[in-house]
Order: structure tokens, then C-alpha cells, then sequence
């Protein structure tokens, strides 16, 4: 006779299923619930990723909780074998972290027990010891749910442990983080720097996702990096220790200016004395699209190379100071057009 599950008789419109999973610590065999796609309600899209559901959220029930030893982990990755090195230790610390009395964690859950499920998830990874990344995404989440639940203090702390270790995965390989791009974790960064009150640093890495070689790929994550490179901007402006910084009218009329620091840095923890400022004056300037490519390889190839973005701008007065340098009094004279000009740099420059 054929094993019917419990959620297979359920009403059709019931936005529930069940699945099956075997714990890899105590190999338990339980059921857990499963939200069904059909029944899944998109509200918003936050800044820093988080998307607000209406009805039921799937991102509540995306961890499953063994309900024998309370290990837990995300349903992509719950029943994937455990180093057997590190696996008689888990059994013991689960052991004393295991509530009294016991929660019921495999069927509907309210904001305190998706949290819970967090929490565990979190205490398991940190004994599995998991990548980086994959911690600091389960502490993003966790910082989700506890500003759904409008704990605002307890968000604070979930988004610095999150911030903290998307620095230290972005900077063992910042190519990818989890399933993020380079840009996507990028840009993440920089907000989660945002809201924590870093708003300077925020729009070094806002100025880093705009300027990347492959942002096009990301018109989403442009959009956003742009939106929060102007409201970090101006909470830094607020800030009464921040420097007035100036605005870049280099690229092209669509994008927005990038921050005018001398030297902006690409880590917090990478920092190198500025040069010494000369007077800065605005002046607009309209460049053809091949030359707006060649400034931003030169910027890549010196971001690729020092891990430190140095923008449009700086690159374009730093050939400017080498003209300078080179020519002297030696600048070009008689020209009608730019054709004619270009020549003559051409000449002088050999």
C-alpha cells in the first residue's frame, strides 16, 4: 500500500506541502514544511535584498529543524553529509543547545520561530565550520526576520556579524560569495555598510559596483548602487566629521557623478596617505562612448591589480598631469578642430 504524507490530502488551496528529510547528524527521518510556489506573493524588494512577502513568506520556512538533536540548516543543504571529524562534537554541543521545553520547528511558524530556526541554523554552521559567505547570508536573514518582527536592536547586531563576514569571504575571493556575483556581493556590502552607519565607506563600494567592468549585466544592481550611492552621499554630507566631497559631472548624462575623493579606497582596511589637494573646479565635460571605455578598463585594470578604486575622474586629470608633465611649455600652438590637435599631441608625445 502506497504511503500517502499527510500533506498530500490537504486542500488544494492550502499554501503548504511537506517534505522529506534524514538528518545527517542523528539520522532522523522527519517531514518539515514547505511553502508552494503558486501561493507565494511578492510585496517589495528592500535595498539590502530582502524581499517582503504578502501572506506567507518562504523565507520563514527555508530552514529546516531537525526536531531530534535541533541541528538545522537551509533545505538546499540540510541533509548533505557532515565531516565525521567535526560530527561527534556537534552531537554534543546540540545536545546543550537543544530548548526546554522542546519547539515544534516542522509545522506553521510565527515570526519568534522562523527567528528561532535562524538562530539554530546559525549555531550549526559555526560548528560545521561553514565558508564565510554562507554564515554571513544566514545572518543577513536573520537580520530580515528580526526587522519584520521590528526588533530593531537585535537587526543591528545581525547586520554587522552579516557585514563582517561578507568583508572576510569578499576578501579570501571576491569573485563569488555563495550564489552572488562579485557585483551582486559588492553592492551588498555597501549597503549593509550603509545601514551600519558606515555612509562613507558605503559609497566607496556603491562607487566600485558602478564603475565594474561587468555592471551592465546587473541593470537591477546598477539601478540600486545608484539610488544608494545618492542617499549614502548625502547621509555622509549630514554627518559632522565627513568631508565635502565633489561632485563628478565625467560620465555620461544618464549616469550619476562618482564620489571626488582623491584616492577612494576599495577596503577599510586598506588605507594610504592622500596627496596633497590642489584647488578642484567643476567643469563639465562630454566624452565619446570609446573614450569613456578606455577609462573605465584603466580603472579596472588598477582596481584588478590593488584591490583600490581610483575613479573616471582622477584618471583623466592624472593624463592630464602627465601632458603636463611632459610638455611643459611645449603645448601644442597652431590647431583649428580637435582632429588637428590630436595630431599634435600625437607628435609631442612621441
Amino acid at each position: 500500500m502506497v504511503n500517502i504524507l499527510w500533506g498530500d490530502i490537504m486542500n488544494a488551496n492550502n499554501p503548504f506541502y511537506e517534505k522529506k528529510f534524514d538528518c545527517p547528524v542523528c539520522k532522523t527521518n522527519f517531514t518539515s514544511l514547505a511553502v508552494r510556489s503558486s501561493k507565494i506573493y511578492v510585496e517589495l524588494k528592500e535595498s539590502d535584498l530582502h524581499v517582503v512577502y504578502r501572506g506567507i513568506s518562504p523565507l520563514h520556512y527555508s530552514i529546516i529543524v531537525c526536531p531530534s538533536c535541533y541541528y538545522a540548516a537551509s533545505n538546499n543543504n540540510f541533509s548533505q553529509e557532515i565531516n565525521p571529524k567535526l560530527l561527534e562534537k556537534m552531537i554534543q554541543a546540540l545536545y546543550h543547545l537543544r530548548p526546554e521545553p522542546g519547539i515544534e520547528y516542522n509545522r506553521e511558524r510565527d515570526l519568534q520561530k522562523a527567528l528561532g530556526s535562524f538562530k539554530l541554523a546559525i549555531r550549526s554552521a559555526q560548528l560545521k565550520q561553514v565558508a564565510s559567505g554562507d554564515l554571513a547570508g544566514l545572518f543577513l536573514c536573520a537580520a530580515w526576520i528580526a526587522r519584520e518582527a521590528r526588533d530593531q536592536e537585535l537587526e543591528k547586531v545581525y547586520l554587522e556579524k552579516a557585514l563582517n563576514h561578507y568583508l572576510e569571504a569578499f576578501n579570501k575571493d571576491f569573485k563569488s560569495i555563495g550564489n552572488m556575483s562579485d557585483v551582486q556581493a559588492t553592492y551588498l556590502i555597501g549597503e549593509l555598510y550603509r545601514r551600519n552607519g558606515d555612509s562613507k565607506e558605503a559609497v566607496n563600494w556603491f562607487n566600485k559596483v558602478i564603475v565594474h567592468r561587468y555592471i551592465k549585466q546587473y541593470p537591477h544592481i546598477e539601478k540600486l548602487a545608484r539610488e544608494q550611492w545618492s542617499l549614502a552621499r548625502e547621509q555622509t554630507q549630514m554627518q559632522p566629521d565627513s568631508e565635502n566631497t565633489t561632485v563628478q559631472q565625467l560620465v555620461q548624462a544618464e549616469e550619476k557623478p562618482e564620489q571626488d575623493n582623491y584616492a577612494v579606497q576599495a577596503s577599510s582596511t586598506r588605507k594610504t596617505a592622500s596627496p596633497k589637494r590642489r584647488p578642484i573646479m567643476q567643469m563639465p565635460v562630454h566624452l565619446y562612448a570609446d573614450q569613456i571605455d578606455c577609462l573605465t578598463r584603466i580603472v579596472n585594470n588598477g582596481y584588478n591589480s590593488s584591490k583600490t578604486l581610483v575613479s573616471k575622474e582622477q584618471v583623466l586629470r592624472a593624463l592630464l598631469d602627465a601632458v603636463i608633465k611632459n610638455l611643459d611649455n611645449n603645448l601644442p600652438e597652431k590647431f583649428s578642430n580637435e582632429e588637428e590637435l590630436k595630431t599634435l599631441f600625437i607628435e609631442l608625445l612621441k
